[in-house]
């Protein structure tokens, strides 16, 4: 895959700065607690500890090692006899749909799946494994029961010119919600204004918009087929590619402009906001556990693999080629592989700190084959990358034929089904999240709580300029009520109540605070603190912080 050109567009100007994250503030900053408490228990359902994984630090790993068959490279246990496993589905060059058992025979569970570039469809697993999701040659939104069933029609309006390039849908980290690629109309489109906005940088120009031409947008339905939001102005952006973080409300969006293959920057979004970001890049993927995403971007000529923390939104080069595409992290975050070469047809691995990358291309692969139509997949366990059989001919891209394990610690192949999509179950990593809160002055108080399944929270009217947060955690014999409102993002007010017998606490406080975020999935809370209980009143300081382990 060669650089794709990418224009400034017209009222985004492209530049090095950081990009706003205040509209993000009102929805991350509570949805973190209404949300991380209770998404990673619902995904986790059925997982054992080898599915949850583990993090592996590979830091000054030689990657090139890892073909031992023992894994002591790695500090893997022995690999060479595990079995791909976990669920797995498929869609034939003829639009059936399929779900096996690892590389076990599949059973066929739909019909009539949209075909694009390279014989590629739109099929996901959600994580909770009991939904498959596949767009269907009408421009229907399906989901059919893993184990078999009747289709369920979830949406009529979904895009089939995006198949073979970049995802057209995207489950979310509990499987509740799946967010697709939607025909934009002219209703959607708000009007345009005459006047342009001011250039931020000088050295940026804006590239016209054409006139009446629209794009597609991004919808989020609930696997009941009831519309959750939208996202895009049709005539602005025309959404190209979705990517959802296995383990948080956070989604990375490709698009063009409107009519056109001219590239923008990339946006970063949740089911209720979005902002364009100043990265150009690539194929995004995220980390299972959401802390990183790796994508592919230019580099004088050249193409880089880019590690970029959600956190700090930091960028980290981890390898340079003539060719970078299809990046995919392992189920433990700590491997990523890619194609590369010409045409991307040759396999590759590093680890996702960096380091040397190492050539996993199966024996006897073929010169015309290519991993950049097709992305790699990962089995859940970890252990067997799954390959669709992709050829480049006289520029035409065929994906058709037998489906490719490949285990990169010994470089044993297991065929699986002929088919032209595969697309394993894909399952977050969970983390232990935490909520730190720190009350400073004539009362002090310093408690970490667990935001686990047992948290009672309510988040209600995110949309809009503002939302509302009730919560109530314990830990102990500490308990900690949380009743709290967001007003568009600059500000948080409301009031918390603390029982802590250990530290003499029993009593409510109101609190005004202003609401930061640190990348876009971790936010902090800091202000002032007031008691009326007693006179004269009492007052004080704190901050309150997610953090994650």
């Amino acid at each position: 895959m060669s650089p794709r050109p990418r224009p400034a567009p017209a009222g985004h100007p492209r530049t090095r700065r950081a990009a706003p994250v205040v509209a993000l503030v009102a929805v991350v900053a509570l949805a973190v607690l209404g949300s991380l408490a209770a998404e990673p228990a619902r995904a986790q359902e059925g997982l054992g500890a080898a599915d949850r994984g583990v993090d592996v630090d590979l830091q000054g790993v030689d990657p090139s090692t890892t073909t031992i068959p023992d894994g002591s490279a790695t500090g893997r246990p022995d690999a060479s006899n595990a079995e791909p496993s976990g669920q797995v589905a498929y869609v034939t060059a003829d639009g059936r749909v399929w779900i096996g058992q690892g590389d076990a025979a599949p059973v066929e569970v739909a019909q009539g799946a949209a075909i694009g570039r390279g014989g590629q469809s739109a099929v996901a697993i959600a994580p909770t494994a009991d939904l498959v999701a596949f767009v269907r040659s009408d421009g229907s939104l399906v989901t059919v029961p893993i184990d078999g069933g009747p289709p369920t029609v979830l949406a009529t309006d979904a895009v089939t010119s995006s198949l073979g390039r970049d995802p057209s849908l995207a489950w979310d980290a509990t499987g509740t919600t799946i967010a697709y690629l939607a025909v934009g109309t002219q209703d959607m489109a708000a009007p345009r204004s005459a006047a342009r906005p001011p250039l931020q940088d000088p050295n940026s120009f804006p590239a016209p918009l054409p006139t009446g031409v629209l794009g597609n947008v991004v919808k989020i339905v609930s696997r009941a087929g009831e519309a959750v939001t939208r996202l895009g102005d049709p005539s602005l952006r025309s959404y190209v590619g979705i990517t959802w973080s296995p383990a948080d409300d956070l989604l990375v969006l490709e698009s063009v402009i409107p009519g056109t293959t001219q590239r923008y920057t990339l946006v970063a979004a949740t089911s209720g906001t979005e902002t364009p970001t100043y990265f150009s890049a690539d194929d995004p993927a995220f980390a299972p556990d959401g802390r990183f995403i790796v994508a592919v971007g230019p580099a004088k000529g050249r193409r880089e693999l880019v590690r970029i923390s959600t956190d700090t939104l930091d960028r980290t080069t981890l390898v340079t080629d003539d060719t970078i595409c299809a990046p995919a992290v392992s189920p433990d975050g700590t491997r990523i592989v890619y194609g590369a070469g010409r045409d991307c047809s040759r396999l590759m691995l590093i680890s996702s700190k960096g380091g040397k990358a190492l050539d996993i291309t199966p024996a006897g692969t073929p010169d015309t084959a290519t991993f950049g139509v097709a992305p790699p997949g990962w089995t859940t366990e970890g252990r067997w990358i799954t390959l669709a059989p992709c050829r480049r001919d006289a520029g035409r891209v065929e994906c058709d034929g037998t489906i490719t394990f490949l285990n990169p610690d010994s470089g044993r192949t297991r065929p699986g089904p002929d088919a032209s999509t595969v697309a394993p179950l894909v399952r977050p990593l969970v983390q232990d999240v935490y909520l730190d809160v720190d009350l400073r002055g004539p009362i002090e108080f310093n408690h970490s709580f667990v935001l686990d399944p047992t948290v009672q929270g309510q988040l209600t009217d995110t949309e809009g300029d503002g939302g509302r947060l009730k919560g109530r955690l314990v830990d102990g014999g500490a308990v900690m009520e949380v009743d709290l409102r967001s007003s568009g993002g600059e500000s948080v007010s409301g009031q918390i109540t603390i029982t802590d017998p250990e530290s003499g606490v029993d009593r409510t406080f109101m609190v005004l605070g202003r609401p930061t975020v640190l990348g876009v999935r971790v936010f902090s809370i800091s202000g002032i603190w007031i008691s009326t209980a007693d006179l004269p009143w009492a007052t004080g300081r704190f901050d309150m912080a997610v953090r994650r382990r």
